[in-house]
């Protein structure tokens, strides 16, 4: 079991990875091979997405979806021994919409890789009309 410093850690290097574009590169390293995102809602994000593959696509079409202005600025950090919560904030524009928000990542860690991530919008109304279809 890794210690609440260890996860921390692992959960500040998972969003550094994508904060330098490594992607799937940077991040294979952190993740489970069936580890698990959820994304609740109905915008054309929102989904299960089960595996290494399917959640590096995920974070791929991040960029691609907002013409390379999606972001996030991490803010803190809560952890424990198998769980950590990252607290963030969310920027991009998409399809003349802007998003700020802050969000909650709640992680479960196990033996030092991520095994599970559910994203938690502060205003899910926003968030389902920034990544709303066309």
């Amino acid at each position: 079991m890794a210690s609440r410093a260890e996860n921390e850690a692992l959960v500040r290097a998972v969003f550094a990875a994508f904060a330098h574009g490594e992607g799937g590169f940077g991040l294979r390293r952190l993740f489970a091979e069936n580890a698990v995102w959820t994304v609740p809602g109905r915008g054309i994000m929102a989904g299960v997405y089960r595996g290494r593959e399917e959640i590096f696509g995920f974070l791929g079409r991040l960029p691609k979806e907002t013409d390379g202005t999606y972001g996030s600025e991490l803010r803190d950090v809560l952890a424990s021994d198998e769980r950590a919560a990252a607290m963030y904030v969310a920027r991009g524009t998409r399809l003349g919409r802007s998003l700020e928000l802050e969000q909650v990542l709640l992680f479960g860690i196990q033996d030092g890789l991520v095994r599970e991530v559910l994203a938690l919008p502060s205003d899910p109304e926003v968030f389902e009309e920034f990544w709303a279809a066309g």
